[in-house]
C-alpha cells in the first residue's frame, strides 16, 4: 500500500549540498514518494524469476544516490505483489535480497500452485526452518492469494454440484490448512475451465441481480466468499491462459 510505504521512509534531515540542492530533494517527501511509485510500481503482479521483462519499472533509480536508495527501496517492496511458482522460487528471491530486511515489507504475494505439487507447497508453508519456510521467508506477509490449478469441470453436473466437488480435494484442503497457520488473510482462486457460457457471463460480471443478489446456485462463481477459514472465488481459464 502506498501509504503503508509512507511509513516506512527513513529519515534524512541531513544530506550533502549537492543533493539537498537538487530539484528532487527540493520537493515535500510525499511528492518524492509519488514520483518513486509511478517508477517502482507495477500495475501487474511480477512473476519472478522472469528474463527480460521490466514490468515498466526502472529500479536503475535506486543507483542515483544513498538517500534515493534509502527512500525508495522501500517502496520498489512494498508497492509491488510477487507472483512464484514454485516455493524454492519464493525462497531465492528472499535470501538474494541485498537487505534481508526488506523481506519484512513484502505484505502481498501471490502463489500458482498446482493440486500435484501439493506437498511442495505444504512442506513449506508447515515448517518454521530459518532457512527455507513461508514465515521466515517473508515474515511481513499480511495477504496471500493462491491461485489453484486442479479442479476440472464436470458436464454432469451444475454449478453447485461441481463447486461442492472441488472443495472436498483433498489437496486443497491440505493446501488450505497449512496456510492459514502462516498468514492472516488467504484468498484463493480455483482455476477452471468453465464452459464458454458461464466463463462469458462471470467475465461481463452478469452474475447479479439489481438487489445484488446471485443468480446461480453457488457465490462461489459470481464473487469471494468466506468458506472454510479464506476468501474463495473462481476464476475461469482461457484455452491459452496458465496459472
Amino acid at each position: 500500500d502506498f501509504h503503508d510505504a509512507l511509513t516506512q521512509v527513513p529519515s534524512s534531515d541531513i544530506l550533502p549540498p549537492s543533493i539537498s540542492a537538487s530539484p528532487l530533494f527540493r520537493l515535500p517527501r510525499d511528492l518524492r514518494l509519488q514520483i518513486y511509485s509511478l517508477l517502482l510500481t507495477s500495475t501487474e503482479p511480477i512473476l519472478w524469476p522472469t528474463e527480460h521483462a521490466s514490468h515498466n519499472l526502472d529500479p536503475q533509480l535506486l543507483r542515483c544516490c544513498r538517500p534515493v536508495y534509502e527512500e525508495a527501496a522501500h517502496v520498489l517492496y512494498q508497492t509491488n505483489t510477487l507472483t512464484f511458482a514454485h516455493p524454492s522460487d519464493a525462497n531465492m528471491f528472499a535470501h538474494a535480497l541485498s537487505n534481508r530486511s526488506f523481506a519484512c515489507l513484502i505484505p502481498h504475494i501471490t502463489l500458482r500452485v498446482r493440486s500435484n505439487d501439493t506437498r511442495l507447497w505444504t512442506g513449506w508453508f508447515n515448517t518454521n526452518a530459518a532457512e527455507r519456510s513461508l514465515v521466515r521467508d517473508l515474515p511481513g506477509l499480511r495477504r496471500l492469494t493462491i491461485r489453484y490449478r486442479g479442479p476440472r469441470w464436470q458436464p454432469s453436473l451444475n454449478e453447485k454440484a461441481n463447486a461442492d466437488l472441488w472443495l472436498k480435494d483433498p489437496k486443497l484442503q491440505e493446501i488450505i490448512l497449512s496456510v492459514r497457520k502462516c498468514v492472516a488473510e488467504v484468498r484463493l482462486l480455483l482455476c477452471v475451465r468453465l464452459p464458454d457460457d458461464i466463463a462469458e457471463e462471470i467475465k461481463r460480471g452478469l452474475g447479479q441481480t439489481e438487489e445484488g443478489e446471485e443468480k446461480m446456485p453457488h457465490v462461489m462463481f459470481r464473487r469471494w466468499v468466506w468458506l472454510n477459514g479464506c476468501h474463495i472465488r473462481v476464476e475461469p481459464l482461457g484455452k491459452d491462459d496458465d496459472v
